[in-house]
């Protein structure tokens, strides 16, 4: 009797693992359709969050964008285009498509039927502006025109573009290398491969150039440009910083670290730049997943902690952050210092009603007052 309730308790393991690992495949697999996840999310998965630091400051969010149009984990990774005062918000909807809102938060335009876009990044080059976003399901990366006047957005000839990989596409940051355009993306695998962008906005290509690691999952990335450093989320760890620049070495140093003794809780996730007056000055943002917070450290070496901070909007503390992107850009009155924009990731609001996710704006200078930060 002994010897079979061992196995009956042997086999009741076993089959608990089977299923979950058919849940996590079935969650994951390119064919899974978004209602379907969407019902798997809701039925068989909690998310739990860590409380964050006492004492922790509260920003309150300036507005917030129209909802993506699919459900559950749909919204994923911002970037802002910046013309003079004009501003434009560009999200990523991972089950279908790349939006942009204007600084209202209304919807201006939409590309659509793309797969699984999810990080997108904003550069200029030959006299145009460019967003780029990897795309999960087909391994590629998709390349648009954007008009920084009115927002709307025109596929470049050529896209999506193929590119490298071990497993699933993930993170896409672009880097301005002193006038030539370079492509970041980062895998599941661990894998980060850099492209050059060759040829010209009507015939362009990604040509690979080097290849890097981390031990494990990557996603969020971010150039600083001016010091041709890359950084990089891998999502357990903590934040890497690598040099960007094609013909310099391949080695990575942990600048920050999830963990008791860090800085960030798991995962680790958006990364953003906020530049200063030059190119020492200004600071780093890291969506810390694992507790709903943002950490900040210093832009240049060592990377000194600087404080985090929560955003509420509509009353509710918003969190599971996915991308994140900032500028410094003076945006008139209004936002004098520039905005963070951010995904909200929480499914459900505080009545547990479900409601689509979306990207939330905070003035930066709120957040410069609340972690009494010096203006770089």
């Amino acid at each position: 009797m002994i010897h079979a309730a061992a196995r009956i308790t042997a086999g009741a393991v076993l089959a608990l693992a089977l299923a979950f690992g058919a849940f996590v495949f079935a969650l994951e697999h390119p064919a899974t359709s978004g209602p379907t996840r969407c019902w798997l999310q809701e039925t068989f998965y909690s998310q739990e969050w860590a409380d964050p630091p006492s004492g922790t400051p509260i920003v309150e969010a300036s507005f917030a964008t129209e909802p993506v149009r699919a459900p559950c984990d749909a919204a994923d990774d911002p970037a802002i285009v910046v013309s003079g005062s004009v501003f434009f918000i560009l999200g990523t909807n991972k089950q279908a498509s790349v939006n942009v809102y204007d600084r209202t938060g209304a919807l201006v335009d939409r590309a659509d039927d793309l797969g699984a876009p999810n990080n997108v990044d904003v550069r200029g080059w030959s006299g145009q502006t460019l967003a780029f976003a990897s795309e999960k399901d087909d391994g590629a990366v998709l390349g648009f025109r954007v008009d920084p006047e009115n927002g709307t957005l025109r596929a470049i000839p050529g896209s999506p573009f193929a590119v490298d990989a071990e497993d699933e596409v993930y993170g896409l940051c672009l880097y301005d290398g002193e006038g030539k355009l370079y492509v970041f993306t980062t895998d599941k695998s661990g894998l980060i491969t850099q492209y050059a962008l060759e040829g010209d906005p009507g015939s362009a290509f990604l040509r690979q150039v080097r290849r890097l690691r981390v031990g494990t999952q990557p996603e969020g990335c971010v150039v600083d440009d001016a010091n041709h450093t890359l950084f990089v989320g891998e999502e357990e760890i903590g934040v890497w910083r690598f040099d960007a620049r094609e013909d310099t070495q391949s080695t990575g140093v942990l600048i920050a670290r999830t963990g008791q003794e860090g800085t960030l809780t798991a995962d680790v996730e958006g990364l953003a730049i906020y530049e200063g007056a030059d190119q020492s000055a200004g600071y780093l943002i890291a969506s810390s997943q694992g507790d709903n917070t943002f950490s900040v450290y210093d832009r240049s070496d060592p990377h000194a902690f600087r404080g985090r901070f929560q955003i509420r909007s509509e009353g509710e503390v918003i969190g599971d952050t996915d991308g994140l992107e900032v500028t410094s850009a003076s945006l008139g009155d209004t936002y004098p210092l520039g905005i963070l924009a951010v995904q909200d990731g929480m499914i459900r609001d505080s009545s547990g009603a479900r409601r689509n996710q979306r990207f939330v704006v905070v003035s930066w200078a709120d957040v410069k007052t609340a972690i009494g930060l010096a203006q770089p």
